[in-house]
């Protein structure tokens, strides 16, 4: 599949591992989180590992209420300005911070953004063409190699960018989320495949 993601990560604490050891995943909660993603009745579909779950079929929601942090996962919310999200996704917080990763491996495009309880914090957007699509906020630590020519884009030297999208998209799962569908793992990372989430499709 590559590396394909439209996922969002509700916490009280600030970006954190994922962790299913919390008392495992609550069902009714997650039903409710994909219904007000769609704003329709669901019906529960089975699970999901987390590698597949970051990008669900058209009209799923992938879902996960834990203790302290709720996964979302659709693919309507990979869009190419995360800022567009920020009514939607404050919402759904409720007051918690929200972390988004994006990426199409079909467009090497990918994406990231960090909402607080005031609102974004930070969304960038980039793609091989265009370059940056979107860059509101103060950039993070983890980007810096990126920008600073540390991770260079050796085998695409048209695109409009020091770095390949696709890697930066995967940095921010790791620092956000603690794992990557490609590349460099590291020893902090967990495997996705490991870590199942509930699917939900609209009932119409």
């Amino acid at each position: 599949m590559g590396s394909k993601a439209a996922m969002v990560v509700f916490a009280e604490r600030g970006a954190q591992r994922i962790n299913s050891g919390e008392g495992g995943i609550d069902l009714p909660k997650s039903e409710r989180l994909a219904e007000a993603l769609l704003g329709t009745a669901v019906q529960a579909k089975g699970l999901l590992p987390l590698d597949l779950a970051v990008w669900p079929s058209p009209n799923v929601v992938c879902a996960a209420s834990l203790a302290s942090q709720e996964i979302i996962c659709a693919r309507d919310l990979a869009k190419n300005e995360p800022s567009r999200l920020t009514d939607a996704i404050c919402s759904l917080a409720a007051g918690r911070s929200a972390y988004g990763v994006f990426m199409d491996s079909a467009e090497d495009w990918a994406a990231f953004a960090v909402w607080s309880a005031d609102g974004l914090v930070r969304s960038l957007s980039v793609s091989p063409e265009v370059g940056v699509i979107e860059d509101v906020g103060a950039r993070f630590s983890f980007e810096g190699a990126f920008w600073e020519g540390g991770r260079p884009v050796r085998s695409y030297p048209g695109y409009a960018l020091p770095f390949h999208p696709l890697e930066l998209g995967n940095e921010a799962l790791k620092e956000f989320f603690g794992f990557v569908l490609e590349g460099d793992e590291g020893d902090s990372c967990f495997d996705p495949e490991d870590f199942e989430v509930p699917s939900f499709a609209a009932l119409r």
